[in-house]
């Protein structure tokens, strides 16, 4: 790192040690009980005690582990990785007083023990600085910097944190590990190269820790889950319960939270159906939040209200972790006007709020970010079509990475022909319906969304490959409904084309956009006067994420496989580091 300020700092390495509260003080050593200071450390105020503790972990202890005074409001320890390992404890690095999921540990004294939740800490290699030598040296506070150790073991050690206060006294403070390592003793120096730009931060370098994200997804019926280690985006375990009860759901819930007890899960984040227009993005749980979610169960009856039954079980039996909301509509409150309103008298959405709203938002999005990374291209360049083809299927025009607009409406029922779901239909069939079977407008809906689609119009199954093989046989309702599948989905593709004015890529995802290429040939074929031109050996073939389209083709066709739960994970875990993207209402 090239530095600007080059200058020397004298070293003092730092010996495991631990800070009391008083009261931990007198749970170990009898009320009342003072300190009695052994000798002065450099920094004003602080020095060594003649009182010693002893360290318990889950593998080992530590005997004779020092107090520095004076008494702190809370109690910290600072120890080494070797000594990590000896307890059996894994501390993050940190600065002091950062004690927030640190780890646990107990602590034995004369007179009595403590343990601690959290309060074991690696600190982080770090400057103290007087305001004036911060001034000296061109540096700020939880400014990180870089030092050089000069000599046989000549070596640069980056993030080091400046620690800047009127009484500080200069000093390059380092624990004993990183001292052996690096031929490092007291009173020796090391020379401070200060960066040009004041982007290195604490702020930035405690991002970078491991963080366990929990994402829930609860169904009418079923729940999905996937475990996240954050920000290295490691799957650590993931499951589907299905057939589960509404009075099951408290119960099944807790099992997945039963199953991690041994991580320390910082963020839970909720996939929520329908969020309306509130929602443009995912935020952190509020009272407001939930009172906005069950706001909108009247547009997602059968999603929302197990949605925030998710949300309050994970608050009850979680207490501590942070909860997020995903909300599929989301990505699409960037549509304009023109694609979300309908032809209906306009105080319908002034009062009432009837309007498109789009889903399988989380989807798109993800699969938008991964076409941008295959094409090379930014988002902000690229015109894209998204297939979400899977038992629900919506297909969303995407202009310069946002929705311009999608083939879902108020409900997931609008659009296109689906496994049980009808698409689109002349509205006038619905009180006819309700007279042909005797029923009301709830029965006729429940009629468009269970029994309608490739079921109804099959009559064998609302799974794709089953009508499709019935179709092989001959079957002409089986063939007819496929017919009807693709076609539908050609003429949006071609109704997007429209819209975009020219598109530059085209992606399938989703179960079935992902895994039949004889879908995606029926889908694509007669696009060709548009540059849709497919490679037939490529589309065959695919196996995860690649094009399918040939080489000269104009658009480029890709099958990208959806990951919701990553997106998801990735959005809580932005809100916790608090950026930008990221918001609440």
């Amino acid at each position: 790192m090239e530095g600007k300020h080059p200058m020397k700092v004298p070293v003092g390495v730092s010996n495991r040690h631990i800070h009391l509260s008083q009261q931990d003080l007198e749970k170990l050593f009898g009320p009342g009980y003072q300190l009695q200071k052994m000798k002065d450390l450099k920094q004003v105020g602080q020095y060594a005690a003649q009182e010693t503790v002893t360290l318990i972990g889950t593998k080992g202890k530590i005997n004779n582990v020092r107090i520095l005074g004076p008494v702190r409001k809370q109690t910290q320890v600072e120890i080494s990785r070797t000594d990590s390992y000896l307890l059996g404890v894994d501390p993050p690095i940190r600065d002091s007083g950062d004690l927030a999921n640190s780890a646990a540990i107990t602590i034995q004294g004369p007179n009595g023990q403590i343990t601690l939740e959290e309060g074991v800490i690696i600190a982080i290699r770090h400057i103290h600085f007087s305001t004036e030598d911060a001034a000296r040296f061109g540096v700020k506070d939880k400014q990180m910097v870089s030092v050089e150790v000069e000599g046989t073991r000549s070596l640069i050690l980056e993030n080091v944190l400046c620690r800047v206060h009127k009484d500080y006294r200069l000093e390059f403070h380092i624990d004993t590990d990183e001292a052996n390592a690096s031929g490092l003793r007291n009173d020796m120096e090391v020379e401070v190269l200060v960066p040009e730009t004041e982007e290195d931060t604490y702020k930035e370098l405690r991002l970078k820790e491991k963080t366990h994200v929990l994402v829930l997804n609860c169904g009418s019926s079923s729940v999905k889950y996937k475990l996240y280690e954050m920000p290295t985006r490691k799957l650590i375990a993931s499951d589907y319960l299905q057939q589960i009860k509404r009075d099951q759901y408290e119960s099944a819930i807790k099992s997945i939270f039963d199953k991690f007890t041994d991580y320390n899960i910082t963020l839970v984040s909720h996939r929520v159906v329908h969020g309306g227009e509130h929602f443009k993005q995912s935020v952190i749980i509020n009272d407001e939040v939930k009172k906005r979610i069950d706001e909108m169960s009247r547009f997602a009856p059968l999603h929302n209200p197990i949605n925030l039954l998710g949300i309050e079980v994970a608050q009850k039996y979680l207490p501590d972790s942070i909860q997020v909301a995903n909300f599929d509509t989301a990505f699409h409150q960037t549509m304009p006007p023109s694609s979300y309103l309908y032809a209906l008298p306009y105080e319908y959405y002034e009062k009432y709020g009837i309007r498109k709203y789009g889903f399988h938002g989380i989807s798109h999005r993800f699969v938008m970010k991964r076409a941008q990374l295959l094409m090379e291209m930014p988002t902000d360049k690229l015109r894209l079509i998204s297939c979400h083809i899977g038992s629900g299927v919506s297909i969303t025009a995407i202009r310069y990475g946002e929705s311009l607009d999608t083939s879902m409406g108020m409900t997931p029922l609008a659009g296109l022909s689906m496994g049980t779901r009808s698409g689109n239909i002349d509205p006038g069939i619905i009180p006819y319906i309700e007279e042909i079977e005797q029923t009301d407008t709830s029965g006729a809906i429940d009629i468009l969304n269970t029994k309608s689609g490739l079921l109804g119009v099959s009559g064998v199954s609302s799974d794709l490959r089953d009508v499709m093989a019935k179709a092989k046989e001959g079957d002409h309702r089986s063939q007819l409904a496929l017919e009807m599948f693709t076609t539908r989905l050609h003429t949006y593709i071609g109704l997007y084309l429209a819209r975009l004015n020219g598109v530059d890529g085209i992606i399938f995802t989703a179960g079935v956009g992902e895994n039949n290429p004889e879908v995606r040939q029926m889908i694509c074929t007669g696009l060709e006067f548009a540059g849709v031109i497919l490679d037939p050996e490529a589309n065959k073939n695919n196996k995860g994420e690649g094009f399918i389209s040939s080489p000269y083709s104009p658009v480029k066709v890709m099958v990208i496989p959806t990951n919701e739960e990553l997106i998801m994970a990735t959005d809580a875990y932005q809100l916790y580091l608090n950026t930008p993207e990221t918001m609440t209402i």
